[in-house]
Protein backbone atom coordinates (compact mmCIF):
# COMPACT_ATOMS: atom_id res chain seq x y z
CA UNK A 1 0.00 0.00 0.00
CA UNK A 2 1.38 3.49 -0.82
CA UNK A 3 -0.52 6.81 0.76
CA UNK A 4 -0.18 9.98 -0.74
CA UNK A 5 -0.35 13.50 1.46
CA UNK A 6 -1.03 16.50 -0.44
CA UNK A 7 1.23 20.05 0.12
CA UNK A 8 -1.39 22.36 2.50
CA UNK A 9 -0.36 21.26 6.13
CA UNK A 10 3.39 21.93 5.43
CA UNK A 11 2.80 24.84 2.79
CA UNK A 12 0.09 27.40 5.37
CA UNK A 13 2.25 26.24 8.77
CA UNK A 14 6.09 26.84 9.29
CA UNK A 15 4.99 25.51 12.88
CA UNK A 16 2.16 24.09 14.32
CA UNK A 17 0.15 21.23 15.50
CA UNK A 18 -1.07 20.12 11.99
CA UNK A 19 2.21 19.87 10.48
CA UNK A 20 3.22 18.33 13.53
CA UNK A 21 0.70 15.66 13.62
CA UNK A 22 1.17 14.90 9.58
CA UNK A 23 5.28 14.15 10.25
CA UNK A 24 4.88 12.00 13.45
CA UNK A 25 2.82 9.70 10.79
CA UNK A 26 5.60 9.99 7.60
CA UNK A 27 8.36 9.27 9.94
CA UNK A 28 6.82 5.74 11.14
CA UNK A 29 5.78 4.55 7.93
CA UNK A 30 9.08 2.98 6.77
CA UNK A 31 9.02 0.75 10.03
CA UNK A 32 6.11 -0.93 9.08
CA UNK A 33 6.84 -1.75 5.43
CA UNK A 34 4.32 0.73 4.28
CA UNK A 35 5.19 3.94 1.61
CA UNK A 36 3.95 7.61 1.46
CA UNK A 37 4.97 10.13 -0.47
CA UNK A 38 3.71 14.02 0.10
CA UNK A 39 3.37 16.21 -2.63
CA UNK A 40 5.52 19.21 -1.91
CA UNK A 41 8.98 20.26 -3.15
CA UNK A 42 9.28 23.53 -1.02
CA UNK A 43 9.08 23.63 2.91
CA UNK A 44 9.99 26.10 5.33
CA UNK A 45 8.23 23.89 7.79
CA UNK A 46 10.20 22.99 10.75
CA UNK A 47 8.24 19.46 11.27
CA UNK A 48 8.43 18.18 7.23
CA UNK A 49 11.35 20.40 6.04
CA UNK A 50 14.88 19.55 4.08
CA UNK A 51 16.28 18.60 7.68
CA UNK A 52 13.25 16.06 7.15
CA UNK A 53 13.69 14.74 3.95
CA UNK A 54 17.10 16.08 2.58
CA UNK A 55 14.89 16.48 -1.24
CA UNK A 56 12.52 19.34 -0.28
CA UNK A 57 14.01 22.90 -0.95
CA UNK A 58 13.46 26.14 1.58
CA UNK A 59 11.29 28.19 0.30
CA UNK A 60 13.17 32.58 0.30
CA UNK A 61 13.03 31.73 3.72
CA UNK A 62 15.18 34.95 4.06
CA UNK A 63 12.34 37.46 2.41
CA UNK A 64 8.95 38.25 3.94
CA UNK A 65 6.25 39.42 1.46
CA UNK A 66 2.80 39.77 1.04
CA UNK A 67 1.49 36.62 -1.07
CA UNK A 68 3.84 34.58 0.12
CA UNK A 69 2.07 31.90 1.12
CA UNK A 70 -0.14 31.76 -2.01
CA UNK A 71 2.79 31.76 -4.00
CA UNK A 72 4.36 28.75 -2.46
CA UNK A 73 0.55 26.79 -2.40
CA UNK A 74 0.49 27.48 -5.96
CA UNK A 75 3.77 25.75 -6.51
CA UNK A 76 3.55 23.00 -4.35
CA UNK A 77 -0.05 22.06 -5.63
CA UNK A 78 1.50 21.83 -8.52
CA UNK A 79 3.48 19.24 -7.24
CA UNK A 80 0.59 17.41 -5.71
CA UNK A 81 -0.78 17.70 -9.08
CA UNK A 82 1.86 16.21 -10.83
CA UNK A 83 1.94 13.09 -8.44
CA UNK A 84 -1.47 12.31 -8.33
CA UNK A 85 -1.33 12.41 -12.31
CA UNK A 86 1.30 9.48 -12.13
CA UNK A 87 -1.04 7.48 -10.32
CA UNK A 88 1.43 5.73 -7.96
CA UNK A 89 -0.84 5.47 -5.18
CA UNK A 90 -3.60 3.64 -3.19
CA UNK A 91 -5.29 6.34 -0.84
CA UNK A 92 -4.78 10.06 -0.45
CA UNK A 93 -4.88 11.86 2.35
CA UNK A 94 -5.52 15.70 2.40
CA UNK A 95 -3.96 17.37 4.96
CA UNK A 96 -6.52 20.22 5.12
CA UNK A 97 -9.50 21.63 3.50
CA UNK A 98 -8.80 22.72 -0.04
CA UNK A 99 -10.59 20.84 -2.54
CA UNK A 100 -8.91 21.37 -5.64
CA UNK A 101 -7.51 17.69 -6.07
CA UNK A 102 -10.60 15.78 -5.49
CA UNK A 103 -12.12 15.96 -8.91
CA UNK A 104 -8.06 14.55 -10.35
CA UNK A 105 -8.73 11.59 -7.91
CA UNK A 106 -10.99 9.79 -10.12
CA UNK A 107 -12.42 6.31 -8.26
CA UNK A 108 -9.20 6.77 -5.83
CA UNK A 109 -10.17 6.79 -2.19
CA UNK A 110 -8.95 9.85 -0.23
CA UNK A 111 -9.13 10.32 4.09
CA UNK A 112 -9.60 14.43 5.46
CA UNK A 113 -8.92 15.15 9.00
CA UNK A 114 -10.80 17.22 10.63
CA UNK A 115 -9.14 19.33 13.70
CA UNK A 116 -12.27 21.41 14.69
CA UNK A 117 -15.41 23.19 13.54
CA UNK A 118 -14.05 26.95 15.01
CA UNK A 119 -15.87 28.98 12.03
CA UNK A 120 -19.39 26.74 12.76
CA UNK A 121 -19.33 26.99 16.38
CA UNK A 122 -18.14 30.61 17.10
CA UNK A 123 -19.64 32.72 13.78
CA UNK A 124 -22.26 33.90 16.19
CA UNK A 125 -19.50 35.55 18.08
CA UNK A 126 -16.72 36.22 15.84
CA UNK A 127 -17.72 38.00 12.54
CA UNK A 128 -14.54 37.11 11.01
CA UNK A 129 -15.63 33.45 10.69
CA UNK A 130 -18.57 33.78 9.00
CA UNK A 131 -16.44 35.66 5.87
CA UNK A 132 -14.95 32.72 5.15
CA UNK A 133 -17.58 31.34 3.26
CA UNK A 134 -14.67 28.79 1.41
CA UNK A 135 -13.69 27.03 3.90
CA UNK A 136 -17.16 26.13 4.79
CA UNK A 137 -18.12 24.93 1.48
CA UNK A 138 -14.63 22.92 0.89
CA UNK A 139 -15.96 21.43 4.38
CA UNK A 140 -19.44 20.10 2.93
CA UNK A 141 -17.49 18.92 0.09
CA UNK A 142 -15.28 16.49 2.04
CA UNK A 143 -17.31 15.48 4.28
CA UNK A 144 -19.67 14.08 2.22
CA UNK A 145 -17.62 12.56 -0.69
CA UNK A 146 -14.15 11.28 1.52
CA UNK A 147 -14.37 7.62 2.11
CA UNK A 148 -13.72 8.34 6.14
CA UNK A 149 -12.99 11.20 7.89
CA UNK A 150 -10.40 11.06 11.07
CA UNK A 151 -11.71 13.15 13.97
CA UNK A 152 -8.84 14.46 16.00
CA UNK A 153 -11.37 14.19 19.07
CA UNK A 154 -14.81 12.96 20.03
CA UNK A 155 -15.93 16.86 20.46
CA UNK A 156 -15.00 17.19 16.64
CA UNK A 157 -16.79 14.10 15.81
CA UNK A 158 -19.85 15.40 18.13
CA UNK A 159 -19.74 18.82 16.24
CA UNK A 160 -19.59 17.26 12.54
CA UNK A 161 -22.18 15.22 13.48
CA UNK A 162 -24.90 17.76 14.48
CA UNK A 163 -23.94 20.69 12.07
CA UNK A 164 -23.52 18.62 9.00
CA UNK A 165 -25.99 15.99 9.59
CA UNK A 166 -22.59 13.08 8.77
CA UNK A 167 -23.48 9.37 10.08
CA UNK A 168 -21.56 8.52 12.90
CA UNK A 169 -19.22 5.82 11.29
CA UNK A 170 -18.16 7.54 8.72
CA UNK A 171 -16.17 9.74 10.81
CA UNK A 172 -13.20 7.31 13.08
CA UNK A 173 -12.22 9.37 16.27
CA UNK A 174 -8.06 9.18 16.54
CA UNK A 175 -6.28 11.40 19.50
CA UNK A 176 -3.21 13.26 18.52
CA UNK A 177 -0.02 12.05 20.37
CA UNK A 178 2.62 13.87 22.72
CA UNK A 179 6.05 14.85 21.98
CA UNK A 180 7.53 16.13 24.97
CA UNK A 181 9.43 14.26 27.57
CA UNK A 182 10.49 16.15 31.00
CA UNK A 183 14.27 17.65 30.97
CA UNK A 184 16.36 16.19 33.26
CA UNK A 185 19.58 18.06 32.16
CA UNK A 186 20.50 19.75 35.67
CA UNK A 187 22.96 22.09 33.05
CA UNK A 188 19.94 23.38 31.33
CA UNK A 189 18.96 26.38 34.25
CA UNK A 190 15.84 27.98 34.23
CA UNK A 191 15.24 30.81 31.25
CA UNK A 192 12.61 33.14 34.16
CA UNK A 193 14.27 33.04 37.58
CA UNK A 194 10.74 34.64 39.29
CA UNK A 195 7.45 32.72 39.59
CA UNK A 196 5.39 33.02 36.86
CA UNK A 197 2.37 31.74 34.92
CA UNK A 198 2.54 30.41 31.09
CA UNK A 199 0.59 31.23 28.80
CA UNK A 200 1.32 29.24 24.74
CA UNK A 201 0.61 29.67 21.34
CA UNK A 202 -1.74 32.11 19.08
CA UNK A 203 -3.50 35.09 21.22
CA UNK A 204 -6.07 35.91 18.07
CA UNK A 205 -9.48 36.49 19.47
CA UNK A 206 -10.95 33.07 19.93
CA UNK A 207 -7.63 32.11 22.29
CA UNK A 208 -9.11 34.75 24.61
CA UNK A 209 -6.19 36.53 25.99
CA UNK A 210 -7.00 39.83 27.04
CA UNK A 211 -9.66 38.06 28.87
CA UNK A 212 -7.10 35.84 30.60
CA UNK A 213 -5.24 39.09 30.84
CA UNK A 214 -7.39 41.39 32.49
CA UNK A 215 -8.68 38.71 34.66
CA UNK A 216 -4.77 37.64 35.96
CA UNK A 217 -3.86 41.07 36.72
CA UNK A 218 -4.32 41.64 39.78
CA UNK A 219 -3.14 38.21 40.64
CA UNK A 220 0.44 39.38 38.95
CA UNK A 221 0.52 42.06 40.48
CA UNK A 222 -0.40 41.23 44.36
CA UNK A 223 1.63 38.07 44.59
CA UNK A 224 4.33 39.30 42.27
CA UNK A 225 4.52 37.30 39.88
CA UNK A 226 5.48 37.43 35.80
CA UNK A 227 3.60 36.21 33.07
CA UNK A 228 5.45 34.60 30.29
CA UNK A 229 3.67 34.56 26.74
CA UNK A 230 5.48 31.91 24.38
CA UNK A 231 4.95 31.94 20.78
CA UNK A 232 2.22 33.65 18.68
CA UNK A 233 4.83 36.70 17.53
CA UNK A 234 5.28 39.69 19.26
CA UNK A 235 3.10 41.23 21.14
CA UNK A 236 1.27 44.16 18.40
CA UNK A 237 0.93 48.16 19.46
CA UNK A 238 -2.95 47.33 20.84
CA UNK A 239 -1.37 44.58 23.04
CA UNK A 240 1.50 46.53 24.34
CA UNK A 241 -0.88 49.55 24.98
CA UNK A 242 -3.41 46.95 27.10
CA UNK A 243 -0.19 45.64 29.13
CA UNK A 244 0.82 49.26 30.12
CA UNK A 245 -3.03 50.79 30.81
CA UNK A 246 -3.29 47.11 33.32
CA UNK A 247 0.03 48.18 35.39
CA UNK A 248 2.22 44.99 33.89
CA UNK A 249 4.58 46.48 31.65
CA UNK A 250 7.45 44.98 33.43
CA UNK A 251 5.71 41.87 34.06
CA UNK A 252 4.57 40.27 30.70
CA UNK A 253 7.60 37.95 28.93
CA UNK A 254 7.22 37.21 25.65
CA UNK A 255 9.03 34.80 23.78
CA UNK A 256 8.54 33.92 20.00
CA UNK A 257 11.73 31.63 19.19
CA UNK A 258 9.89 28.67 20.80
CA UNK A 259 11.87 25.79 19.79
CA UNK A 260 11.58 22.25 21.75
CA UNK A 261 14.22 22.97 24.37
CA UNK A 262 12.90 26.35 25.23
CA UNK A 263 9.19 25.56 25.52
CA UNK A 264 9.85 22.72 27.27
CA UNK A 265 11.95 25.14 29.97
CA UNK A 266 8.98 27.52 30.10
CA UNK A 267 6.21 24.91 30.59
CA UNK A 268 9.27 22.92 33.37
CA UNK A 269 9.32 25.65 35.81
CA UNK A 270 5.90 27.63 35.49
CA UNK A 271 3.52 27.67 38.14
CA UNK A 272 1.05 26.60 36.21
CA UNK A 273 0.31 26.76 32.18
CA UNK A 274 -3.67 28.39 31.34
CA UNK A 275 -5.38 27.76 28.53
CA UNK A 276 -8.33 30.02 28.08
CA UNK A 277 -9.41 29.21 24.83
CA UNK A 278 -12.72 29.37 23.80
CA UNK A 279 -12.64 26.36 21.49
CA UNK A 280 -10.33 23.73 20.80
CA UNK A 281 -10.86 20.51 18.66
CA UNK A 282 -8.04 18.77 20.57
CA UNK A 283 -5.31 21.02 22.15
CA UNK A 284 -1.93 19.56 21.83
CA UNK A 285 -0.49 22.29 24.26
CA UNK A 286 -2.30 20.23 27.37
CA UNK A 287 -0.40 16.87 26.49
CA UNK A 288 3.23 19.44 26.18
CA UNK A 289 2.13 20.47 30.10
CA UNK A 290 1.36 17.18 31.47
CA UNK A 291 4.84 15.85 29.94
CA UNK A 292 6.81 18.81 31.54
CA UNK A 293 5.07 18.12 35.08
CA UNK A 294 3.23 21.44 34.96
CA UNK A 295 0.13 22.20 35.93
CA UNK A 296 -2.96 22.78 33.45
CA UNK A 297 -5.62 25.51 34.14
CA UNK A 298 -7.75 25.14 31.56
CA UNK A 299 -11.28 26.01 29.75
CA UNK A 300 -14.08 24.58 30.04
CA UNK A 301 -15.09 24.57 26.37
CA UNK A 302 -14.27 22.38 23.45
CA UNK A 303 -12.01 19.43 23.68
CA UNK A 304 -10.55 20.29 26.44
CA UNK A 305 -12.28 18.56 29.25
CA UNK A 306 -11.71 15.58 26.64
CA UNK A 307 -7.97 15.85 26.71
CA UNK A 308 -7.35 16.75 30.33
CA UNK A 309 -9.90 14.70 32.03
CA UNK A 310 -9.37 14.56 35.96
CA UNK A 311 -5.88 15.74 35.26
CA UNK A 312 -6.49 19.45 34.85
CA UNK A 313 -8.04 21.86 36.92
CA UNK A 314 -11.39 24.15 34.80
CA UNK A 315 -13.05 27.68 34.90
CA UNK A 316 -15.55 29.06 32.55
CA UNK A 317 -14.21 30.99 29.81
CA UNK A 318 -16.82 34.05 29.63
CA UNK A 319 -16.89 34.11 33.69
CA UNK A 320 -14.01 35.94 35.33
CA UNK A 321 -14.60 35.31 38.79
CA UNK A 322 -14.50 31.73 37.56
CA UNK A 323 -10.87 32.10 36.03
CA UNK A 324 -10.13 34.22 39.12
CA UNK A 325 -10.57 31.89 41.67
CA UNK A 326 -9.36 29.28 40.03
CA UNK A 327 -5.80 30.78 39.46
CA UNK A 328 -5.96 32.06 42.65
CA UNK A 329 -6.19 28.37 44.15
CA UNK A 330 -3.18 27.56 41.63
CA UNK A 331 -0.86 30.34 43.29
CA UNK A 332 -1.47 29.51 46.80
CA UNK A 333 -1.89 25.76 46.98
CA UNK A 334 0.89 23.77 46.50
CA UNK A 335 -0.37 20.40 47.41
CA UNK A 336 -2.82 21.14 44.48
CA UNK A 337 -0.40 21.60 41.90
CA UNK A 338 1.78 18.41 43.05
CA UNK A 339 -1.73 16.62 42.52
CA UNK A 340 -2.35 17.82 39.39
CA UNK A 341 1.74 17.20 38.59
CA UNK A 342 1.15 13.49 39.39
CA UNK A 343 -2.44 13.06 37.37
CA UNK A 344 -0.85 14.45 34.51
CA UNK A 345 1.70 12.58 34.23
CA UNK A 346 -0.32 9.41 34.07
CA UNK A 347 -2.91 10.89 31.63
CA UNK A 348 0.10 11.80 29.03
CA UNK A 349 0.57 8.36 28.98
CA UNK A 350 -2.63 7.44 27.05
CA UNK A 351 -1.86 10.11 24.32
CA UNK A 352 1.53 8.84 21.56
CA UNK A 353 2.19 9.02 18.17
CA UNK A 354 2.64 5.57 17.96
CA UNK A 355 -1.37 5.23 18.65
CA UNK A 356 -1.75 7.73 16.64
CA UNK A 357 0.03 6.06 13.86
CA UNK A 358 -0.74 2.60 14.80
CA UNK A 359 -4.74 3.51 14.42
CA UNK A 360 -4.40 5.53 11.04
CA UNK A 361 -2.76 2.85 9.36
CA UNK A 362 -5.58 0.58 10.36
CA UNK A 363 -7.59 3.09 9.00
CA UNK A 364 -5.82 3.38 5.27
CA UNK A 365 -6.13 -0.43 5.33
CA UNK A 366 -9.67 -1.14 6.02
CA UNK A 367 -10.21 1.42 3.25
CA UNK A 368 -8.26 -0.38 0.83
CA UNK A 369 -9.76 -3.80 1.96
CA UNK A 370 -13.43 -2.17 1.33
CA UNK A 371 -12.20 -1.12 -2.26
Amino acid sequence: MKVLYDYQAFTIQNYGGISKYFSELIKRFPSEGVNCDVGILFSNNVNYGPSFNPQLRYFLPEFKFKGKVKVLSILNGLVTSKYICNNDFDLFHLTYYNTNHIKMLGNKPFVVTFYDLIHEKLSFQFPEFKTDQLILKNKKKLLNTASKIISISETTKKDIMEFYGIESNKIEVIHLGNSFYLNNDPKMKRLVDEDYILFVGNRSFYKNFTFFLETIADLLINYNLKLVCAGGGNFTSLERNFIDHLGLTNRVIIEINIFDDVLRNYYEHALFFCFPSLYEGFGIPVLDSFACRCPALLSDKGSLPEVGSDAANYFNPYDKQSLFVAANSLINDENLRNSMVSRGSKRVEKFTWENTFHQTLELYKSIKAIK
